[in-house]
């Protein structure tokens, strides 16, 4: 019981660690030391690194790296990926049905606007932002709430709460800095219970974190597309 309570504590310092400090610490640095968006980005960067590499190196004390493992290719990855779009499709309709409900509003707003005051977004922040949400964001969010709760709490569980759990604290890591509303709680959590059922019936983390890469990246494809568009139509053809 009390080795239970312990690994839960390490699991919540984790989650807390890698989704309100790392915003909090890199905007107030961003501030003290006078400067923008682009460095903001840099540090947040690797705060986020660092989170991920310890969880990795929690995860080698408790022997449990086999998450990692390479699982052999079989067909079902195709249905799961081509799962993964459907399921984008759908809940960005739910999302879009319901986004008058939705509050927005991120606790650091005012931190941000300082940090703007000394310079608008570059190509670079940019990039790092895609990286971001659309890599880093996915592996440590899918190492931590499916590789290593799952496999710690309720593992296998008959009554499938391994997979309740997981996505509703999925859920309920994005509701820490802002979409602190029913409606996003419903969208995330949804969304979690997607990756959850995925690595459930899987076993295999690298396909889940390829699940959740692909997702963040159709929710960017067409402001990706408008940006090439733009820079292609401006570089060459103005």
């Amino acid at each position: 019981m009390m080795n239970k309570l312990r690994q839960l504590g390490v699991f919540l310092l984790i989650s807390f660690l890698s989704t309100y400090l790392p915003q909090t610490i890199g905007l107030y640095m961003t501030i003290i030391l006078g400067l923008g968006i682009d460095s903001y980005s840099i540090i947040l960067t690797m705060e986020l690194v660092l989170s991920l590499f310890l969880l990795v190196w929690w995860l080698q004390r408790k022997k449990m790296l086999f998450v990692f493992e390479k699982k052999s290719w079989n067909w079902s990855t195709i249905f799961y990926l081509l799962a993964c779009y459907v399921v984008n499709q759908v809940l960005g309709r739910f999302w879009e049905r319901y986004a008058h409900l939705i509050d927005y509003k991120n606790i650091h707003d005012y931190l941000y606007t300082m940090v703007l005051s000394n310079g608008r977004p570059t190509f670079l922040s940019t990039v790092l932002s895609f990286i971001l949400v659309v890599i880093i964001g996915p592996i440590l969010e899918e190492t931590l709430d499916r590789g290593y709760f799952m496999n710690t709490f309720f593992p296998k569980s008959k009554y499938y709460l391994d997979v309740i759990f997981s996505a509703l604290i999925f859920g309920l890591s994005h509701l820490i800095l802002t979409h602190r509303d029913p409606i996003s709680l419903l969208y995330y959590s949804l969304i979690g219970l997607f990756f959850a059922i995925v690595y459930r019936y899987t076993s295999n983390l690298r396909l889940t974190i390829l699940c959740h890469c692909l997702f963040n990246f159709f929710n960017h494809a067409k402001p990706i597309w408008i940006f090439v568009y733009n820079f292609i139509y401006y570089r060459f053809f103005r």
